[in-house]
């Protein structure tokens, strides 16, 4: 799987070991009929991540769009575009599909807008609640081919709006204190500056 520039903004600050756990899948759980929601305007942002020793440096700016159908391009200065489509699965909250423009392989985000700004948290699948994770796969919902998880596969839009609304409620995340979540704050830049 190649690294889109979105993700090579995350990758940036938090190194690429992380990138192991997280949902992916081969073919697009979203589409134009079940993920046209819209929870970010059009526009330039500043993406940061969110973690203790992030500063100005590890942060990049970004154009945003999207088309009618609800296809978000993101868009670095002499990068190859990300492409996103959000479904809303609870108030304020998303889940997040992501890819590159012609690729062929999907990664998951929990998405939540707060305020002006929209948080991304990259879902990974050792941190769903066990009981979750092993109930989407008995379902066929997940699939996984290691008791570690070190990947999960997403099959369904079920397995996907499960994994997120578990990141929504709390529920999903590492009992380890020093463990970082990979999360980018997209701020507009207007309000960066200030």
């Amino acid at each position: 799987m190649r690294s889109s520039g979105f993700i090579k903004i995350v990758l940036t600050g938090f190194g690429a070991s992380l990138l192991g756990g997280c949902l992916l899948s081969e073919t697009p759980i979203l589409d134009a009929t079940n993920g046209r929601a819209t929870p970010i305007k059009p526009g330039a942002y500043i993406a940061c991540p969110l973690k203790d020793d992030a500063d100005a440096s590890d942060c990049n700016e970004l154009i945003v769009s999207h088309d009618a159908s609800g296809l978000y391009r993101f868009e670095k200065a002499d990068e190859k575009p990300s492409l996103f489509r959000f479904r809303k699965i609870a108030r304020r909250g998303y889940a997040v599909q992501t890819t590159e423009d012609s690729d062929d392989s999907y990664m998951y985000y929990y998405g939540q807008r707060i305020g002006k700004r929209f948080r991304l948290t990259m879902m990974m699948c050792a941190e769903l609640p066990a009981s979750l994770r092993d109930a989407l796969i008995a379902n066929g919902d997940l699939a996984s081919e290691d008791d570690d998880f070190e990947t999960c596969m997403v099959n369904t839009l079920k397995g996907l709006t499960k994994a997120a609304k578990a990141y929504h409620r709390g529920d999903a995340g590492s009992d380890e204190a020093d463990s970082e979540k990979m999360m980018l704050e997209l701020t507009p830049a207007t309000d960066a500056s200030q």
